[in-house]
């Protein structure tokens, strides 16, 4: 349905949605944060693990690669930056520079893939570089064991009851910050790096289910408005259109009469020309009726200024508009009878709207289309609802009607008012009839249906 959104847990995620570290901002303080935590950690950690070396230039520069790749190569080389980050890390730990710090920074770089591009291609890409970092590091701690069991040997002092990554032989001391190059502590790592990174993809869905559900709001606010901006034009067109239409036609029809009796009879055409005078006068007070409706609706200070009932959408008139246009049609030459039941009064207000443009369109139409009609009923009466019947003697002119905008106008008032139209030849072939029902139901205090009312004259 327009103008309705569907809650934020069935918003789909979109692939393409823009993570968090698409935008520079994240990236230079997570960047900045690593490089002060890797370096001072290092530094910090070589004095603790007396078997590593202290990181000196090439050390730091080593340190450097990660927060520069996850600066500068996100989000559009992701797997350049991922395998970067990983060479340089493990060239870290080959070199004898300490274990712990360094680890930030290609855990960083790893975040910040699954966070920022597209969202497959990062999780393919950050799921495959963890794979390639534990790879790395089991690489590296199985190539520095020798060195440190060396280390170990040497030094007695160091020797503890059971060895690390060999089968035999004495464990490292826990004292000499030794301990991660165990089998075990490097399962731990492996399992702690999985867990950061479902947290960030999690993080990652949960931006682009947001995301997502602000674009659809988004898309869902600009259909409702361009819904609205084409309702309101049909519905500007609509009152125009039956403004224009019925005044028009009365005043072609006065205009050829006044035109064809100017000569000969020069009282009955100025009869017609103030007939044309005071129907355009009409047509101009409504058609100001009108837009001034439309401009007071689209006003903001008017909309704030009124409640929604006090600022109607449509002119509004009473049932004796339609003895009005009975006598607009008998100034045209037909023989109109109106027919009224005693209780139509009652009607609310939108459905006296649609029965005054059904009949004043109907009117129009026998105008333009029947020339040859000479009498026309109108009748409303009011049952389970209320029935507007508006039937005339003419034939149309130039074979069959094909249905226009008055046709396509009342029976969109008709239908939105929740009614039904008809509108064809007379089933006794006399003559066109057009045939609306709407619903009205009648009020619990209302009398019962008084019989109805007719009034008619000659042309």
């Amino acid at each position: 349905m327009p103008g309705t959104t569907r809650p934020t847990s069935d918003v789909p995620t979109d692939p393409h949605a823009p993570g968090p570290f698409d935008r520079v901002r994240p990236r230079v303080f997570v960047a900045v944060a690593t490089v002060l935590a890797t370096n001072l950690g290092s530094i910090g950690a070589a004095h603790g693990q007396t078997w590593a070396s202290e990181p000196g230039l090439v050390g730091f520069l080593l340190l450097l690669v990660s927060p520069a790749a996850l600066l500068f190569l996100l989000p559009l080389r992701p797997a350049l930056a991922t395998a970067l980050s990983v060479a340089a890390t493990v060239t870290f730990l080959l070199l004898g520079f300490p274990w712990g710090p360094v680890f930030l920074g290609p855990l960083a770089v790893l975040v910040g893939v699954m966070l920022s591009g597209e969202v497959r291609r990062a999780r393919l890409i950050a799921w495959s570089g963890a794979a390639l970092l534990a790879g790395g590091i089991g690489a590296a701690a199985s190539l520095i064991a020798p060195r440190v069991e060396r280390l170990v040997v040497e030094r007695p002092q160091w020797r503890h009851d059971d060895w690390g990554p060999g089968s035999g032989g004495p464990r490292w001391s826990g004292g000499d910050s030794a301990w991660f190059l165990t089998p075990t502590a490097l399962i731990a790592a492996a399992a702690w790096l999985v867990v950061v990174l479902l947290i960030a993809s999690s993080a990652r869905d949960r931006v682009a289910r947001r995301t997502a559900a602000r674009a659809a709001a988004r898309a869902t606010a600009a259909e409702r408005e361009r819904t609205a901006v084409a309702s309101e034009r049909l519905r500007i067109a609509r009152e125009l259109h039956d403004v224009l239409a019925h005044s028009l036609s009365a005043i072609n029809v006065q205009a050829g009469v006044g035109l064809h009796l100017l000569e000969k009879n020069p009282g009955q055409a100025r009869e017609a020309l103030t007939h044309i005078r005071d129907t355009s006068k009409d047509a101009l007070a409504e058609v100001r009726t009108v837009l001034g409706i439309v401009r007071e609706g689209t006003s903001p200070i008017a909309r704030d200024a009124l409640p929604d009932a006090a600022a109607p959408l449509a002119p509004t008139w009473d049932l004796t508009g339609l003895r009005d246009l009975a006598d607009q049609a008998r100034a045209d030459g037909l023989d109109v009878t109106v027919q009224l039941a005693a209780d139509v009064g009652e009607l609310p207000d939108h459905v006296v709207g649609v029965v005054h443009r059904v009949v004043q369109e109907s009117l129009t139409n026998v105008r333009r289309h029947a020339p040859s009609a000479r009498r026309v009923t109108l009748r409303v009466t009011r049952g389970e609802g209320v029935e507007v019947v508006v039937a005339d003697d003419g034939v149309p002119a130039g074979g069959p009607v094909e249905p226009g905008y008055g046709l396509l106008g009342m029976r969109e008032r008709v239908e939105g008012s929740g009614g039904t139209l008809t509108a064809g030849p007379r089933p006794d072939g006399t003559g066109w009839e057009v045939r609306a029902t709407l619903p009205a139901p009648r009020q619990a205090s209302s009398a019962s249906e008084a019989a109805p009312t007719e009034t008619g004259g000659p042309a």
